[in-house]
């Protein structure tokens, strides 16, 4: 089952609100954690009613998943800026953003996992990250950068699971530095499905 985030929002007003709410949800998750916040919390710290906490969120288990899409359009807004036509080098440095963004705020990364983790999302639904990677894995083909005969969709899911397992591991060791960790097995993934010159 594809795992949908909440869509993008055409009303500033709907969402600044949306944003206000992430926003009273980030910090509350870190002051009381994931499991000890509810969604009339939120609500009231972002100054709105449950309603419409609802409307923008149908469940607190979908926080964690608009945590990770903004890490993922930061991400890509680094690939699409970064001037490389590297395919490789855009993967790694697409996952190198989102690491580093998981490492800068430990104990945020750590109760939206939870969360992801509570949510049964890891068991329910693909990763989100798969319509950013596949298109890149893609592309490179077109451009004889990745191996034609590999597999773009379980290429973009070993990617992305490379990325899950770290950061589970991470937020058990929370004293291992992440983007190193990310980096190195990107990269083994990488080599496997790259084309040899």
């Amino acid at each position: 089952m594809p795992v949908e985030p909440p869509p993008p929002l055409s009303n500033p007003r709907a969402a600044r609100t949306r944003q206000a709410l992430y926003d009273a949800a980030a910090r509350l998750f870190v002051d009381r954690g994931y499991e000890d916040t509810t969604m009339a919390n939120i609500a009231e710290a972002a100054g709105t009613s449950r309603r419409t906490a609802f409307n923008h969120f149908p469940n607190k288990g979908d926080i964690p998943m608009l945590w990770v899409r903004q890490m993922a359009d930061s991400a890509i807004d680094v690939v699409e800026h970064g001037g490389t036509d590297d395919v490789a080098e855009g993967v790694r440095a697409y996952f190198r953003v989102i690491s580093e963004a998981v490492e800068s705020e430990p104990e945020l990364s750590r109760q939206m996992m939870l969360g992801w983790t509570a949510a049964l999302g890891p068991a329910r639904y693909e990763s989100q990250l798969l319509a950013d990677i596949a298109p890149m894995l893609r592309d490179g083909q077109e451009h004889g950068q990745i191996d034609r005969g590999a597999d773009v969709a379980v290429a973009a899911r070993a990617l992305s699971d490379v990325l899950q397992g770290a950061v589970f591991r991470w937020v058990r060791e929370p004293d291992s530095v992440l983007h190193e960790r990310v980096d190195s097995a990107i990269a083994l993934v990488l080599r496997a499905i790259t084309t040899r010159d």
